[in-house]
């Protein structure tokens, strides 16, 4: 149960990177969205590595 806490946790977490980028990336909504995505895989990869560690 501690494990799905966290991974919600980081799941609400990753919501202000992609609205940053929205909001302040002038590139159009596809490429901020890509771009915002692909932050969020470079962060959160290693986070949920932590999380699922046996």
């Amino acid at each position: 149960m501690k494990k799905y806490l966290l991974y919600l946790l980081r799941w609400q977490l990753s919501s202000p990177i992609l609205a940053i980028c929205l909001c302040y990336l002038k590139l159009g909504t596809v490429w901020n969205t890509i771009i915002a995505n692909l932050i969020g895989g470079c962060i959160f990869y290693w986070v949920d590595k932590l999380i699922f560690k046996d």
